[in-house]
């Protein structure tokens, strides 16, 4: 990686921190130089506006170690215990945003603030949504029954979502902790058995 490859790197890992923390209006390019360590023209030398930097911002996260998650999905999609294959998916999801929820903060100051960073990240995620494929693939073979398999996947994905966003964006982790692996279960538990008693 050259130097200057290296203080691209840089100052998207500053933005991504700041943008989290203020969102996209809240962050000004001279906050940015100064997280990064640098002059404010350096910024403008590596990308032409703050939305460029965004999107930026977004290969990143979005990209990082995405390929190499999507083969494991994948591999892990073709065994016949749902119930374990939901389990794995779902304690990887919320230990990732466990130990980094900048992606999911920035998400969400998208979304208030109108920025084109949500239509980003849902049409990339439009092109390969694995869960969804699997989701009409238990369907196709019966084991699931038949209904949108995009919003299947997203009842259970919402789970796993709102969790986050309760226990590390509205800080609730403080107040109440739960066992991941407990959390997990519930999840795939609801999803799979529902919540009637037997």
């Amino acid at each position: 990686m050259t130097a200057k490859d290296t203080k691209k790197q840089e100052i998207v890992q500053a933005a991504i921190e700041l943008f989290a923390a203020k969102g996209f209006r809240g962050t000004t390019t001279r906050d940015l130089a100064a997280k990064a360590g640098v002059n404010e023209a350096i910024i403008f030398r590596h990308f032409v506006s703050k939305t460029e930097l965004y999107r930026a911002i977004l290969e990143e996260k979005v990209h990082q170690n995405h390929d190499a998650r999507y083969k494991e999905v994948e591999q892990l999609a073709a065994n016949p215990d749902i119930r374990s294959f939901l389990e794995y998916l779902g304690d990887q999801f919320i230990q990732r945003h466990e130990q980094d929820s900048t992606f999911m903060r920035l998400l969400l100051f998208s979304a208030l603030e109108g920025h084109e960073l949500v239509d980003m990240f849902f049409e990339s995620m439009a092109i390969r949504d694995p869960m969804a494929a699997y989701m009409e693939r238990q369907m196709n073979q019966g084991s699931f029954k038949r209904m949108n398999p995009h919003l299947a996947a997203r009842a259970f994905l919402g789970m796993l979502v709102c969790h986050i966003q309760i226990q590390e964006i509205f800080g609730q982790k403080n107040q109440q902790e739960f066992d991941r692996q407990d959390a997990v279960k519930t999840f795939v538990s609801i999803f799979l058995d529902g919540m009637k008693a037997s």
